[in-house]
């Protein structure tokens, strides 16, 4: 016994030379290590990561073999680390909104994916699951999410703005429909008018939209982020303390390299937010087998190789556009598309348990 406490020691000793991302701390000190399990065949090292990407468990792993072989000459057992991923939902809870739980972001890295068809679906999802749901459409520049809901200008009522005595602040009601509480600066603008402004002056826009708004209690408020790494992104993640995101490609290969981007703007340690998970949008329909069957699967080999869970795959119909178009949620029409989603949905929220 203590043989393995003084093998221990020094397994310690030498995991304190190892660092990560620049971090100030090493793995020991920054409590990376959860345990180290020693027998006489095998020393086991457990390890969690925040943001386990290929590269980062690849180069922590040459670390740590180097250093043990540099201070431990003597150990005869096999090492073997085992990393697992840490998800940090309590960090930056100065942050959150009062009266909703979970703040989960819909982003692509580019537009023409389908990011806003799927926050629409997952957002009627969730609530026909009897979750209390909002839906916050921050794309400032293009906004979708009025005409994904057939929100007509006739339709943003009169007094849903107020202004709290004695403030500058105001108070916005959102619209409810399907269930789920919406808010858009397309509400503030006319059809077809371009919004001109300056990122300082968007961002502003959007921090109203976020804490102005009276969302009440919300079981999940869903953000549907625009295209890119801008500063409406930095923005939301400055005013807000996400649960996570999840990211939305097509099977292109340039649909993946954007996507590639914004994944590595959210793992950045300075503004790190858990990623959930992936979702192959625009599937191809393999005609030889069930509907839900696709012929590619290029989103779901992107997804292994940078740790990302894999949420599922929604196939390329025309109905989903037809109805998107009629400012129909297809989860409401066509069954099997309902079914898929419900799928990706469930899989979202296992995710967060």
């Amino acid at each position: 016994m203590s043989d393995f406490i003084s093998q221990k020691q020094q397994i310690i000793k030498a995991l304190e030379t190892v660092f990560i991302d620049n971090n100030k701390q090493n793995i020991i000190q920054s409590g990376m290590v959860e345990k180290i399990d020693i027998d006489e065949n095998e020393i086991i090292i457990f390890i969690k990561l925040y943001h386990p990407t290929m590269h980062v468990k690849q180069k922590l792993k040459e670390n740590i073999f180097k250093t043990i072989d540099i201070y431990n000459n003597n150990i005869k057992q096999k090492v073997r680390l085992q990393i697992a991923k840490k998800l940090n939902y309590n960090r930056n809870n100065n942050k959150k909104i009062h009266g909703i739980k979970h703040i989960i972001a819909i982003a692509s890295g580019k537009g023409g994916v389908g990011k806003s068809m799927v926050s629409t679906n997952i957002s009627v999802t969730l609530a026909n699951m009897g979750f209390n749901v909002g839906l916050l459409d921050a794309d400032i520049y293009g906004p979708s999410i009025p005409i994904l809901f057939n929100i007509k200008e006739k339709d943003v009522y009169s007094g849903r703005i107020t202004k709290k005595e004695g403030t500058e602040s105001y108070i916005l009601k959102p619209i409810v429909k399907n269930k789920v509480h919406i808010q858009s600066i397309g509400f503030f603008s006319k059809s077809g008018q371009a919004i001109v402004w300056r990122g300082p002056m968007a961002s502003k826009a959007l921090h109203q939209l976020i804490h102005e708004t009276e969302w009440g209690y919300l079981d999940f408020l869903i953000i549907d982020l625009p295209p890119g790494t801008s500063d409406i992104h930095l923005s939301i993640l400055q005013y807000l303390s996400m649960t996570g995101v999840v990211m939305v490609s097509t099977p292109q290969k340039l649909s993946l390299s954007d996507v590639h981007r914004s994944i590595g703007m959210f793992r950045i340690n300075t503004i790190y937010v858990p990623i959930i998970g992936i979702i192959e949008n625009m599937s191809l329909i393999d005609t030889s087998k069930d509907l839900c069957e696709t012929n590619k699967n290029t989103v779901k080999e992107f997804s292994i190789k940078f740790d990302l869970f894999f949420l599922g795959k929604i196939p390329m119909l025309k109905e989903i556009q037809e109805y998107s178009d009629l400012g129909i949620p297809v989860v409401l029409k066509h069954y099997t598309i309902q079914q898929i989603f419900l799928k990706i949905t469930k899989n979202i929220i296992s995710k967060l348990s």
